[in-house]
């Protein structure tokens, strides 16, 4: 009887120190697992960086949304396609060199500021076109009157008698009726 007590005694010893150990371990890992406050804090800091940021995006969308001011959207809208009515199609049409200064002056009055030179410089020296078929002005959703995605798709006729497509999407201020910025996009042919 003493035998199996001794038997017990030391098989609940292994047990113990067995637990014990699983136990010691099992509570490293989770001590290791708790952030450190400086972890915390830099998480902290960084969610309010980005609350910060989201708050200046929402206040600068509702300042400058054409819902909330007492803005002329439709009016505005119009200007804008009567700028660029005046100014893409005479790009792509039969022209002289000889007058080209005189329409890039004219073309930078009615497309001002920095954007609206770079594009007229970049696009207004196309020479080779017969006629200028078509100028289709799409307007984006608009969110904000400082910011509009204003696209502009021209169809011309080259001098070898073939259609040309360009197309262009400006981010367009409908509140000074100046290019912010703008990109050529590819259009695929058929």
């Amino acid at each position: 009887m003493k035998r199996r007590t001794n038997k017990r005694e030391s098989n609940l010893k292994v047990w113990t120190m067995t637990a014990t150990a699983v136990v010691i371990v099992l509570g490293m890992f989770a001590l290791n697992r708790i952030p450190k406050n400086d972890e915390l804090n830099e998480i902290r800091s960084e969610i309010q960086t980005v609350n910060k940021q989201i708050d200046q995006e929402r206040d600068s969308q509702i300042k400058n949304s054409a819902y909330k001011q007492k803005f002329d959207v439709v009016g505005a809208e119009k200007e804008a396609q009567a700028r660029f009515l005046k100014v893409i199609p005479n790009i792509y049409t039969k022209r002289k060199l000889s007058n080209q200064a005189k329409e890039f002056d004219a073309w930078k009055k009615i497309l001002p500021g920095r954007a609206g030179e770079k594009f007229i410089r970049y696009y207004g020296d196309s020479m080779g076109y017969l006629k200028n078929k078509s100028t289709m002005i799409y307007f984006g959703n608009l969110t904000n009157v400082t910011h509009t995605k204003v696209t502009v798709m021209d169809v011309a006729i080259s001098k070898n008698k073939k259609e040309i497509t360009n197309g262009w999407e400006f981010d367009y201020n409908l509140r000074t009726q100046k290019i912010n910025s703008f990109k050529e996009i590819s259009i695929e042919g058929n």
